[in-house]
């Protein structure tokens, strides 16, 4: 589908892509994927082990991107307009007694999330139907098409609306419309909500290759490998700064305005998901990357990735390059040997054998642990404990990961807020290193449909030890999180 070239036949030298992907190691991102192209051609792919080409990576926010498209083919087929009210499309869900605001609010203004104001959690919410939490609110104080305010359940009712006026899913209608003939999207899937709608604002995944793909359509304002398959205006509209969301003036790196649930970025626009998934279009040089990874809790990390995807690449890119064959390899065997960023310190400490298996009693704690340990065995050990469901053992690479399953049970699975079956686990990695002579770190990281991670820091003194169990996930690893402290058991 997609030729490969050289990154000196893209102008751009091969030594400076690596430099790049280096630097964002080094400076903290936890990458997964990274995909650069000039036109139809790649000149960059490169994947952390586990993770390759075929992986079908969660795509969070990114997903509001594929909405607003969908909602670009149903004003072209003449379905519905942009300045329609939006809840004379949900008279059941929206009620009798609708505030005023909410009532005037029309599709256009959620595009461009000017809504009138943001629903109740819905992953905390009583009620199922995120379309009827959406419109069942008494606290609506603003009229929409003012401010720019991120509402995430917005783009969820948008695609409830596509999937209302299609009569298909989300990705059903876009594979007719647009995917099946570019030939792209055949092994993705979505996340459901509890009502069968698709999580339309979170929960598309797909191939790195699949989303570059449609980046280039979008880029190529509806044209793809010579087919014109939607409306170039709207996509234009789309793309473009329809209205400011940077009230402070701190030119964050997708605070350049805003269109139809794409993101303006300096020089381009940007498709964007929680975690730093990432998919930035730079048209006047013709240029496309795309990322993955799970950088939540991370705060610097989409900084000093977009300052480094700028300062090394794009403000470089120029007329093809001599070919460098060394400095190539250089590149190809450096991509070829990436792996799952792992916790680095010190493999041993001094008081690894006073603690080596040992049981410490948990005083009482928010997680429920009433016992644990660390098991060490060469390159490898285990972390041990038991807390409210039962015993549980966390295998971990030192500097290295271990994968395996979350000893936790029941998470969701392909339905959101939904609790699995009692034997659905998610696969994880896990790495653990003496950060000094008495602190020990593992880092948990979860990388199955949902991503998160989870930092178990255990600090060491005489005979107890304080843990501390620090989560960044959306809604689960909720049971880990908080500090504990332990004795030696005697």
């Amino acid at each position: 589908m997609f030729e490969k070239i050289t990154p000196e036949a893209a102008g751009i030298p091969s030594d400076a892509v690596r430099d790049f992907l280096a630097a964002c190691e080094r400076r903290g991102n936890t990458l997964h994927s990274v995909l650069m192209m000039r036109g139809d051609r790649i000149f960059s792919e490169t994947y952390w082990a586990p993770f390759d080409k075929d992986f079908r990576h969660r795509m969070y926010s990114e997903t509001k991107s594929f909405v607003s498209i969908a909602i670009g083919l149903l004003e072209e087929e003449g379905k519905l307009s942009l300045d329609d009210k939006i809840a004379p499309y949900f008279p059941e869900e929206a009620g009798d007694s609708l505030p005023p605001f909410l009532a005037e609010q029309t599709v256009r203004e959620m595009l461009t999330m000017t809504t009138a104001g943001i629903s109740e959690y819905w992953f905390t919410s009583a009620e199922h139907d995120r379309t009827k939490i959406y419109f069942r609110r008494t606290d609506i104080t603003r009229p929409a098409g003012t401010l720019f305010e991120y509402d995430s359940p917005g783009s969820q009712v948008l695609c409830h609306l596509v999937e209302k006026l299609s009569g298909k899913s989300l990705l059903d209608y876009l594979k007719e419309k647009l995917f099946d003939h570019m030939g792209t999207f055949r092994t993705a899937y979505t996340l459901k909500t509890p009502t069968g709608v698709t999580w339309g604002d979170s929960a598309m995944l797909c191939t790195t290759r699949d989303i570059a793909s449609f980046g280039r359509l979008v880029m190529n304002y509806g044209t793809y490998e010579g087919q014109h398959l939607m409306n170039e205006a709207y996509l234009r509209t789309a793309t473009s700064r329809v209205v400011d969301n940077d009230p402070d003036g701190t030119r964050g790196p997708f605070e350049y305005g805003y269109g139809y649930q794409i993101w303006r970025a300096e020089r381009g626009f940007a498709f964007v998901g929680m975690g730093n998934q990432l998919t930035v279009c730079i048209p006047e040089l013709d240029f496309l990357f795309t990322c993955t990874s799970d950088d939540q809790g991370n705060a610097p990390a989409r900084s000093i990735l977009m300052a480094e995807l700028f300062e090394r690449i794009v403000d470089h890119l120029g007329a093809p390059l001599p070919e460098n064959g060394e400095a190539y390899r250089r590149l190809e065997e450096f991509s070829a040997t990436r792996t799952l960023r792992a916790v680095t310190g010190e493999k041993t400490s001094p008081i690894t054998e006073k603690i080596n298996g040992k049981t410490f009693l948990a005083e009482e704690n928010p997680m429920g642990i009433t016992e644990f340990s660390l098991r060490f065995s060469g390159e490898t050990g285990v972390f041990s404990y038991t807390n409210r469901t039962g015993k549980k053992e966390i295998p971990f690479g030192l500097f290295h990961n271990v994968f395996g399953h979350f000893p936790e049970p029941g998470y969701s699975d392909e339905v959101g807020t939904v609790p699995g079956a009692p034997d659905h686990f998610y696969r994880d990695a896990v790495s653990g290193a003496w950060r000094d002579e008495k602190r020990f770190a593992l880092l948990v990281q979860i990388i199955d449909k949902y991503f998160g991670n989870l930092t178990v820091y255990f600090a060491f003194k005489d005979d107890f030890v304080t843990v501390r169990m620090t989560k960044t996930a959306e809604a689960f690893l909720n049971e880990y999180h908080g500090d504990l402290v332990g004795r030696l058991k005697k």
